[in-house]
């Protein structure tokens, strides 16, 4: 049977994929990916990130996560070996009950111990290492100062993420199928193993993306094991395009929940909450976020419908694209679970096995080249935020289906 390393090593090759591209895609550094492959869990500062970092690896090749994560727990219990004191002695040194009354004594003098350091340190100076004790009671709020964190959340906990002088706060609201979290003018929702950008400033400009790596359902409070990371750069603004291009709608004055995974908030519901135009079935649930107000995205020249192909019967088809310029991608396969990806110059993507249609947004239209059939097809104009639907028509005019490409506003 492969080994954890030799699992992932295989899927990545078999995707042409290196590592530098998938730090790129995961914000996963590459050290970590290659310490994964090699089964060098001695450079993770502890088991969560290990098995955080696992779990988006794994889904990012496309693997069962918690196939390799329970692999990772069995090397793990291998590794701790059975006291020799266990194995040797057959008989206690101790009568029974002197052990148990000297347990019992040792319990509770730990425990006195520990109430006195606790009563101490809660009259302290302050917070220690970014973590200090609301007024709510046992909520806990960590300060996010890093570039990237892992760290599991109770309901009730406070994440305050510092921007320009000011504090911004995410509070950890429910957990059940979804995890719910409340931010600056409303709430957000994302599945586990999902990812959300969130403007926390109101700039249009995701601040921070938030992974839900793990969740823990055993302990008398529920957690939830969050990547916390701060969004820069290129990728940020072309997540703040693609958003706008879904139709995110539009809120003044009120800081803003941006997310191109499609999230839940409270706030203006996104166009397209009923599927894409013509489709005849709804896309999954609403995409609603209150997000600032910004200027109106560029659009080009109305785009004509453009036909692919005719056949006798629809049929599945696979969609390759080639991206000559930075591109936040996100697409809808027959409205299954929505994607989002952020492709570099150069790279190339392929959708395969669509039976009905696909609806894509793209941040930057003209950067974009689609083939189809052995053909090539562009998308829209250089800049401009568009959203295309690629599906079967039924041709009034013969006996026959066209796959065609047409627009979204």
């Amino acid at each position: 049977m492969e080994s954890i390393g030799e699992r992932l090593k295989g899927a990545r090759e078999r995707n042409n994929l290196t590592l530098d591209q998938i730090a790129r895609d995961t914000h996963v550094a590459k050290r970590f990916l290659k310490a994964l492959e090699d089964e060098d869990f001695s450079v993770f500062p502890g088991e969560t990130y290990v098995m955080g970092f696992l779990r988006n690896y794994s889904d990012y090749l496309g693997l069962n996560a918690e196939e390799l994560i329970g692999a990772y727990r069995n090397i793990k219990i291998q590794e701790q070996p059975l006291p020799m004191n266990e194995l040797l002695e057959s008989k206690p040194k101790y009568p029974p009950l002197l052990v148990v009354l000297a347990a019992v004594a040792a319990a509770l003098v730990l425990l006195a111990t520990g109430y006195l350091v606790y009563r101490a340190a809660s009259r302290g100076a302050g917070p220690v290492a970014g973590v200090q004790r609301t007024a709510a009671g046992e909520r806990e709020q960590f300060v996010f100062q890093d570039e990237v964190r892992t760290k599991w959340f109770a309901v009730g906990d406070v994440i305050s993420v510092p921007l320009s002088g000011k504090d911004y706060q995410i509070q950890v609201s429910a957990v059940g199928d979804n995890l719910t979290l409340k931010v600056p003018g409303g709430t957000v929702d994302l599945g586990l193993g999902k990812e959300r950008y969130i403007d926390l400033q109101g700039d249009s400009h995701p601040d921070i993306k938030i992974v839900w790596n793990d969740v823990d359902r055993t302990s008398p409070q529920k957690r939830v094991n969050l990547g916390l990371y701060r969004t820069t750069g290129q990728a940020a603004d072309a997540a703040a395009a693609a958003a706008a291009a879904a139709g995110t709608g539009t809120s003044t004055g009120a800081p803003a929940g941006v997310s191109p995974g499609g999230t839940t908030t409270q706030g203006a519901t996104a166009p397209g909450a009923a599927g894409p135009a013509g489709a005849g079935t709804s896309a999954p649930a609403a995409s609603t976020a209150p997000v600032a107000a910004v200027t109106p995205p560029v659009r080009g020249a109305d785009f004509s419908p453009v036909a692919i192909m005719k056949t006798p019967d629809s049929g599945v088809f696979t969609l390759g694209f080639t991206f000559k310029n930075d591109c936040l991608f996100r697409f809808l396969v027959d409205d299954k679970d929505r994607e989002d990806r952020f492709f570099q110059k150069g790279e190339q993507f392929s959708i395969e096995s669509v039976h009905r249609q696909v609806t894509i947004w793209l941040s930057n239209a003209g950067s974009t080249r689609m083939r189809v059939d052995n053909k090539d097809f562009e998308l829209g104009a250089l800049g401009e935020v568009a959203t295309r639907k690629i599906a079967w028509r039924k041709d009034p005019a013969a006996t026959g289906y066209v796959l065609e490409i047409t627009a979204l506003y």
